[in-house]
């Protein structure tokens, strides 16, 4: 017989699938509770992945899913209001959560094989809140590039940036072995430093924000004869160039590495822990419609050789955050639009949804888009137990 008050009973309540969620603390008190907080979090995310967007969708997917839902959750005083989502989903530790998050997908997905981890910030606009004078969310992310995984999250605080939240996110994450690429506002000798020592090479945008090593790399590409002279003093230099058509234009990519960085001050490459290589990217496109061709050359700092053919790969993947994850939340969940704002349930519903994006990216069931396979999980419930990975032979 269990010795748990009524209380500790329905802080539990999670199924196998979610099990790596059971030491989430239930942030309810007192003991009015009707019911399992697992239980709460499966529907949640059920719904979440079956077009669902507030709260109130949530409602309206348990009652209308019931009896799909008897099959897995006990479920003692029916399914859960409106308000019992807002309230639990307000309180929920968001740091908590995530870690949770983690390791679950550790779970789900064992140790990942080396790739490059893309870390990025993205702002939910609709999320602020005019009556409490609360400014949007913004939240920093890491994508695993070639498992297309979402890794984890950190909210980055309203009167911060991402330059202090990318530390605490960096120590969260396993990166060992991993290449961990960031934008411009995640070039800092601090970061680099705090890479290099977890033993994570590092491949970092520069731009204005180092005005002086950014000038200094825009002449030293800029002059054949300072390549030429490189190459005389037996410095590798390596080059890639790439086309392809898409979007209704053409674009180009030529990317040039070298490990010739000695004509840079010593105390800046020092300070730039692991340096190992530079790389200039020269981008070309042309509109096919219009005939407008346009420039544009980018410069990187890392700590891989001078292999540009690496490099235009991994470059290239950076923008898996943006395509398959951010463009996907905005475009098929809708989150720039999202009006849930209150507590922490901006940030944990945020959680959810790439929760969400995982299951149904690592399916290989159903042939579909992200949009298509939510479709079709509203639509059919053994497509819904598939993608929530629910063994139905128990």
């Amino acid at each position: 017989m269990s010795n748990k008050t009524r209380s500790e009973e329905y802080a539990g309540g999670f199924h196998e699938s979610l099990e790596a969620f059971s030491d989430l603390p239930d942030p309810r008190t007192g003991r009015n509770k009707r019911h399992y907080f697992g239980e709460i979090i499966f529907i949640a995310l059920a719904a979440i992945i079956c077009q669902c967007e507030g709260f109130d969708d949530m409602e309206r997917f348990a009652t209308s899913k019931k009896p799909w839902l008897k099959k897995f959750l006990k479920l003692p005083n029916g399914t859960p209001s409106n308000d019992t989502f807002r309230r639990v989903f307000s309180s929920i530790n968001p740091q908590k959560f995530n870690a949770c998050f983690m390791e679950f997908i550790r779970d789900k997905h064992g140790e990942l094989a080396q790739q490059l981890i893309a870390i990025d910030g993205k702002a939910i606009r609709h999320s602020f809140d005019n009556s409490t004078e609360t400014k949007h969310l913004h939240i920093l992310s890491a994508w695993a590039c070639e498992d297309g995984l979402s890794l984890g999250q950190l909210e980055v605080n309203a009167k911060s940036n991402e330059i202090k939240a990318l530390p605490e996110l960096i120590d969260l994450l396993d990166l060992e072995g991993h290449t961990v690429s960031l934008d411009a506002m995640g070039c800092q000798k601090t970061i680099a430093k705090k890479l290099y020592i977890n033993q994570a090479d590092y491949l970092l945008a520069l731009k204005a924000n180092h005005g002086l090593l950014h000038k200094r790399l825009e002449t030293f590409f800029g002059s054949h004869s300072h390549v030429a002279q490189a190459k005389k003093r037996g410095k590798v230099i390596t080059t890639s160039d790439e086309q392809n058509q898409a979007h209704g234009r053409i674009e180009r990519r030529i990317v040039m590495s070298t490990d010739a960085i000695d004509w840079m001050d010593k105390n800046e490459i020092d300070s730039w822990l692991g340096l190992r290589s530079i790389v200039c990217v020269e981008a070309h496109r042309e509109e096919i419609s219009t005939g407008k061709k346009s420039v544009q050359k980018r410069y990187y700092l890392t700590t891989h050789e001078p292999d540009a053919d690496l490099l235009q790969k991994l470059i290239r993947q950076h923008w898996g955050i943006e395509n398959q994850c951010h463009w996907v939340l905005d475009m098929t969940w809708k989150e720039d639009e999202s009006r849930i704002r209150k507590g922490n349930a901006a940030q944990n519903v945020a959680l959810l949804r790439k929760i969400a994006l995982n299951l149904l990216k690592a399916d290989t069931t159903v042939r579909d888009t992200i949009r298509g396979k939510r479709l079709q999980a509203t639509f059919d419930e053994d497509k819904l137990t598939a993608f929530l990975k629910i063994n139905i032979s128990k």
